[in-house]
Formats: C-alpha cells, sequence, structure tokens
C-alpha cells in the first residue's frame, strides 16, 4: 500500500475514524437537547425534516457539551480515548482531573471540538456512502435514473451518467480524507 492509501485507510487512520464516530456518537444526546428547545422556537416545524434546524440544534448542542466537560472525569476519559485511538504519547497528556481555570478551559475546548468535529465526522459517514454509491452505479442500473429517487434531471444527459462514478469515488475518497 502507498503512503497516500495508508494514511487514508490503514490503521491509524481508521483508529482515528473511530475517535471521531466516539464524539459524534457522544454530541448526540446534546444535539437532541437542542432539537427539543429548537423545535418549539421553530413553529412546530419537524426540526428532522429541516437541515436548518438541524445544524442550530448541533450549534445549540455544542456549548451544553462544554459546560458539561468541566466535569472531573471528562479530562481522564479523553485523555485515554485519544492515547488509545488517536496514537498521542502518553506523556503529551495530562490524565488527572482538570482542578485549575485554564485547565478546564482547555478541556472544555478539546472536548466540545471532539464533538463537534466527531458530528460532522459521523453525519458525512452516515450520509456520503450511500450517496456515492448511487452515483457509481447511476450509469449502470437503469432504475435508479427513472425518477423515483426524485435525482435532478442533470443525470438525463450522457457526460452526466459518465461522470457520476467518478464524482462517486471522489465523493469516498474526500470522506476518508476527512476522517484522516
Amino acid at each position: 500500500m502507498t503512503a497516500l492509501g495508508r494514511s487514508l485507510f490503514g490503521r491509524r487512520a481508521r483508529l482515528r475514524w473511530i475517535h471521531l464516530i466516539l464524539g459524534g456518537a457522544l454530541a448526540m444526546p446534546y444535539v437532541l437537547v437542542g432539537s427539543v428547545v429548537v423545535g418549539p422556537l421553530a413553529g412546530g416545524e419537524n426540526v428532522f425534516g429541516s437541515l436548518s434546524l438541524q445544524l442550530a440544534s448541533f450549534a445549540l448542542g455544542l456549548p451544553l457539551a462544554a459546560v458539561t466537560s468541566l466535569f472531573p472525569l471528562t479530562r481522564p476519559l479523553e485523555s485515554g480515548v485519544a492515547r488509545s485511538l488517536c496514537g498521542v504519547e502518553s506523556e503529551r497528556l495530562a490524565y488527572g482531573p482538570a482542578r485549575t481555570k485554564g485547565e478546564k478551559g482547555r478541556t472544555a475546548a478539546w472536548f466540545t471540538l471532539h464533538l463537534g468535529a466527531g458530528g460532522i465526522v459521523a453525519g458525512m459517514s452516515l450520509a456520503v456512502p450511500p450517496f456515492a454509491v448511487t452515483l457509481i452505479v447511476l450509469p449502470f442500473v437503469p432504475v435508479l435514473r427513472d425518477g423515483g429517487l426524485g435525482l435532478p434531471g442533470l443525470f438525463g444527459h450522457t457526460w452526466a451518467l459518465v461522470l457520476s462514478p467518478l464524482a462517486g469515488a471522489a465523493m469516498l475518497v474526500a470522506l476518508a480524507g476527512c476522517a484522516a
């Protein structure tokens, strides 16, 4: 495997992806609390049916995550996960509970960054692969082009069908690059 292939799909890249997915999983309760707040403010509109309301819920949940990161066990848990999954040397991490204001601020910043980046990568990991695979097989499966998926009329052009597998593969490589 080449150096580029290892950096995108190697063991370290997969462990870092797992670290980000874990951040996305940890972000979900905060996002759901954010959706409880955003829902009534949106006038009863379905929060999960609107991208802008979902992003607002996400943005509202991250400050809540920052507040909960002030609990003493957050720093040792995050340090252990970063050491195990990201390959960070143990002497570069602090394992004790955050005691000073500076330590608590850094813990809150890193925890919030972990959940924010993890939420984005986790969402991309759920949405991009099915869409990319659809683009890759689109020229070969006529049922997908018959309008049942609601794809734009652009895919009726021959050039778009020729380029769609390349676009799908590029999306998968870009996702791997984001996760690595």
